[in-house]
């Protein structure tokens, strides 16, 4: 039984297929959706992600939404080789660790199924929440390369702000997280707050003038996201619509960047720093997500792992008193690795995670973050967890005890370390064996983790 791996890579691509797989092809009023490799299903369900985008970017940049002469070509890849095929003719491979991508010339966006599936996982969640927030993101690129002759000009405080923004809207309409907070989300909020709280959060001069590049790539994405969600959803929303009507109206030339900054300087006024900074610091992320991808469907937790790189997410609300219980139903789908983690007690010295495999049983793991090492503390055979089906779990920790519950059969283990009192908690879902096409996959429902009963 494989351990749970702290470690995160580049996502893995799969192997290039010799042929073309076969196009299906979905129109809408706004786009055309070629999905490679998929069925009229995800080519469908694809187009329905889309289409909100266009009226949405429109309403946004302020221009009417006309629909393209030619409905603007979005394209779904099933494999990651074919998304990086197409980047490499496009872009000589520019944009191959992205996985998505839009193209100036041919105002086309493409993006490829992610995190990777078997089939049958594919049937069973539909598209991946992360691959839905990709779809909403580049659809809304492409739609600002129709709607404003000036685009190839644009700030990055808009070209990513509004995609994000966009893209987070569409997602949640899609996606309902039934208030349980999406961490694809989460974690751009979190990262601004901890660039706030190590004084990292670049000035808003800065942002508004894309002089953030020595951020790293996630930062500056989230620094963006974050920002432009100010700009919008709060008392800075006036004042956001008209600095972004100055980018939009705003001819181009030699000193378009200069008028355009000066001009969003002018809309914000002269407390933004200060009140984008109370903003930052009163957001409460739900989730920090290290590596994808979960995605919350109501009950329903959709969590699946990179080829070579664990999904792990924690959540922001510790249980107090030094004790909890974790009680809900694991469904592991089909893939190259078939593990899901639950993961607590996380402190500045490790964690603690229970390895659910299907068709085995589980493992305690204690994961010593200075080591980097992983001490197995005990095993368990549950012929109930079985892949494809849901099974009901427990895991109640006191102290330096735990015990885990699988359907009728439960395992008592020893610690070696005491539970912090504020006990952290969170989900995973591990990555495939060396070579691997996909990673884990599954869904956590009805996840409920309190104080234990006295």
């Amino acid at each position: 039984m494989a351990a749970l791996l702290a470690t995160a890579a580049a996502p893995m691509a799969f192997a290039r297929a010799q042929d073309a797989p076969p196009e299906v092809v979905r129109t809408g009023k706004y786009y055309a959706v070629h999905c490679h490799g998929g069925d009229d299903a995800m080519a469908q369900r694809a187009l329905d992600v889309v289409e909100r985008a266009f009226p949405l970017a429109a309403a946004t940049l302020g221009v009417a939404a006309r629909a393209p002469a030619q409905p603007l070509a979005v394209h779904l890849y099933r494999t990651i080789a074919g998304y990086e095929q197409a980047d490499q003719q496009l872009n000589q491979g520019k944009f191959r660790r992205n996985l998505a991508m839009s193209h100036w010339d041919s105002k086309s966006a493409h993006v490829a199924l992610q995190p990777p599936l078997s089939d049958e996982a594919l049937r069973a969640l539909g598209l991946p929440g992360l691959t839905v927030q990709m779809l909403a993101w580049e659809a809304t690129h492409i739609a600002r390369f129709e709607l404003c002759p000036n685009f190839r000009d644009h700030p990055m405080w808009l070209v990513d702000g509004l995609a994000s923004w966009v893209a987070a809207k569409v997602t949640r309409d899609v996606v309902p997280d039934g208030g349980a907070g999406a961490p694809l989300f989460a974690q751009e909020q979190w990262l601004v707050q901890q660039q706030l709280a190590q004084q990292h959060l670049p000035p808003c001069a800065s942002i508004l003038g894309d002089a953030i590049d020595d951020l790293a790539m996630h930062d500056r994405y989230a620094t963006r996201a974050v920002f432009f969600a100010f700009l919008r959803e709060g008392p800075y929303a006036q004042r956001g619509d008209r600095a972004i009507r100055a980018v939009v109206a705003t001819g181009g030339g030699a000193s378009y960047q200069q008028k355009v900054l000066a001009a969003a300087k002018s809309a914000l006024g002269g407390q933004l720093e200060r009140d984008f900074a109370r903003h930052v610091e009163a957001l409460h992320p739900q989730w920090n997500e290290p590596f994808r991808s979960l995605m919350p469907h109501g009950a329903e937790w959709q969590q699946v792992a990179f080829p070579d790189r664990n999904a792990i997410a924690w959540n922001l609300t510790p249980v107090p008193g030094g004790a909890f219980a974790a009680r809900g139903r694991l469904r592991i789908l089909p893939a190259d690795s078939k593990q899901l983690n639950f993961l607590f007690g996380r402190t500045e010295a490790g964690f603690y995670t229970v390895a659910f495999v299907a068709d085995q049983g589980l493992t305690l793991f204690r994961y010593d973050r200075k080591a980097d090492s992983w001490q197995r503390i005990g095993d368990g055979n549950a012929p109930a967890l079985r892949l494809g089906y849901d099974t009901t779990f427990e895991v109640v920790g006191r102290g330096d005890k735990v015990t885990v519950t699988i359907d009728t059969l439960h395992w008592d283990f020893a610690l070696p370390e005491v539970l912090p009192q504020a006990v952290t908690w969170g989900v995973g879902a591990q990555a495939g064996p060396d070579g691997a096409a996909t990673g884990s996959a599954g869904i956590w429902s009805d996840v409920a983790v309190t104080a234990p009963p006295k």
